[in-house]
């Protein structure tokens, strides 16, 4: 998926979104392997481990929900960023914006995808 795809999901997105945080850990470069093992009551069941190099955790991070995440997202596609972020509006936890640099402002649902979205931006600008 390229950015562009993957930055208009997120602006179109209305709340967290597990499906988006997959697709922004595959842009960050982490992996995934489905391994089987015993599970409740000795069935056996599938396992969704992702890796990020050097890491091996069972739980991908919440890139679209948690500002930490985010901002370990920030972190890993945009290292060395200035920037800042902000929340606001009539339910003043459901809007946010960011900026990254010397980038534009983007809005989105949450801060935490703003944030997202911002990192992308910055990352497609460096390239370029």
């Amino acid at each position: 998926m390229s950015n562009g795809s993957l930055i208009a999901e997120l602006e179109a997105a209305t709340r967290p979104d597990r499906r988006l945080d997959e697709k922004l850990a595959a842009a960050a470069g982490w992996t995934q392997l489905s391994e089987i093992g015993p599970g409740a009551g000795g069935n056996r069941e599938r396992r969704l481990m992702w890796f990020y190099p050097g890491e091996q955790t069972p739980r991908l991070p919440k890139f679209t929900e948690s500002i930490d995440a985010a901002l370990e997202f920030v972190g890993i596609i945009a290292p060395g960023p200035t920037g800042g972020f902000t929340w606001g509006g009539p339910n003043r936890f459901k809007r946010g914006k960011a900026q990254l640099n010397d980038g534009q402002q983007v809005q989105a649902a949450t801060p935490a995808i703003a944030l997202c979205i911002a990192a992308l931006k910055d990352a497609a600008a460096r390239r370029s």
